[in-house]
């Protein structure tokens, strides 16, 4: 039997530590050691933020129930918002924005690629009374990361008031990410992808002008930012949480800060550039211009379906992520963002290998895990 691996930028693999703590009994959500473990978590879950110190929410719900909980919270119904698209997730809050009634202006970036920061602050010189700008920082669909603090200087010299919301799902604990620094309001995150914990609970940081913020008194019960916020400062939550979820990020975040964000921020870089070394060597090429360390975006030769390799590959038991929309057939997207290592990068360069000779390509043998290894190789020693 094939032993199955997965490679896909969320769910990830989860260290073995997370899913023993998953075993434990399951404790009361009112008792005193929960409300101590639950302090605990989101003291240092806010230095996973680079926030330490400050006030991170903890949901139980996917991170698009921590989007809604945060864009109800800090925007009310009317007002305008400026949404960055440029991907599958930028059209997801685009969507969301026009369903809480919002006013949506769209600024649009090619798949895989930057937005122009001139054209940016042009548009924005038109939204005086814009309330918010909705960016998404790794996207996850087209694997590029965009560069959020600069687009945060650009909303500060062009319309200040307005808030910088941040989805940061895919790229917390994966890429570098500083929301003081870059004077961000809000940064919303998910426990399935760099935080390696299974899909259930969603973060949410909110600065202090976006906590001052009056307009956006939330239509909701359950996503009610603001009351959770003060309950959580008390250990204690308005619903009953994912304790047992809670207990295995409790564990999970020891294992990511052991060594600090910024080594963790630093390995998964290192594994990315490898695995799309890899995609390189066996005939694919690199589809984000400024690739995220989340995921390894890689566009197949014309006349090369993506959705063959993806196939390919889980013939052979590796699961990655493929296109999606109009990028079905043109990209695959493996990852290494979870509980993964250089070992997992010999194992996954040479899987994309064997799939891509299977659907017509013709890479020399052994060519993916040399390359991946020279990039590895090369990274290390800060070439």
């Amino acid at each position: 039997m094939t032993r199955e691996r997965l490679y896909a930028p969320g769910p990830v693999p989860v260290p073995p530590q997370v899913l023993a703590a998953l075993a434990q009994p399951v404790v009361h959500h009112r008792s005193q050691g929960f409300r101590e473990l639950f302090l605990s978590v989101r003291s240092r879950l806010a230095e996973v933020f680079a926030v330490p110190g400050d006030d991170v929410v903890v949901l139980t719900g996917s991170g698009t129930a921590g989007f809604e909980a945060a864009l109800l919270a800090c925007v009310g119904p009317g007002e305008k918002v400026l949404c960055l698209r440029s991907g599958r997730f930028g059209e997801k809050w685009v969507d969301v924005s026009r369903r809480f009634g919002l006013e949506v202006t769209q600024f649009v970036a090619d798949y895989g690629t930057e937005y122009e920061l001139d054209a940016l602050r042009s548009q924005l010189e038109e939204l005086p009374d814009v309330a918010a700008v909705i960016v998404v920082h790794s996207e996850t669909s087209t694997g590029m990361l965009h560069d959020v603090e600069r687009i945060a200087r650009v909303v500060r010299e062009t319309a200040r008031d307005a808030l910088v919301i941040v989805d940061a799902v895919s790229s917390l604990a994966a890429a570098e990410l500083r929301p003081r620094e870059w004077d961000l309001d809000v940064v919303v995150s998910g426990s399935q992808k760099g935080v390696m914990v299974p899909p259930g609970l969603a973060f949410a940081w909110l600065s202090t002008r976006a906590v001052a913020r009056e307009g956006g008194r939330a239509p909701t019960y359950y996503l009610d930012l603001r009351t959770e916020i003060e309950r959580q400062r008390e250990g204690q939550t308005g619903s009953t949480p994912a304790t047992s979820l809670i207990a295995a990020l409790d564990v999970s975040l020891d294992l990511i800060l052991e060594r600090g964000i910024e080594q963790r921020w630093q390995l998964k870089e290192r594994l990315n550039r490898s695995l799309l070394a890899a995609g390189t060597a066996v005939g694919l090429r690199r589809f984000a211009s400024r690739p995220s360390p989340a995921v390894a975006a890689l566009a197949t030769p014309e006349g090369v379906d993506a959705s063959r390799i993806v196939s390919a590959l889980r013939e052979d038991g590796i699961y990655v992520g493929g296109g999606q929309g109009d990028l079905k057939e043109r990209i695959l997207r493996p990852s290494l963002l979870g509980h993964t290592d250089e070992h997992d990068l010999v194992v996954l360069s040479a899987g994309l290998e064997v799939a891509a000779r299977r659907v017509g390509l013709k890479p020399q043998p052994g060519v993916a895990v040399a390359a991946a290894s020279e990039a590895w190789h090369e990274a290390a020693s800060g070439r």
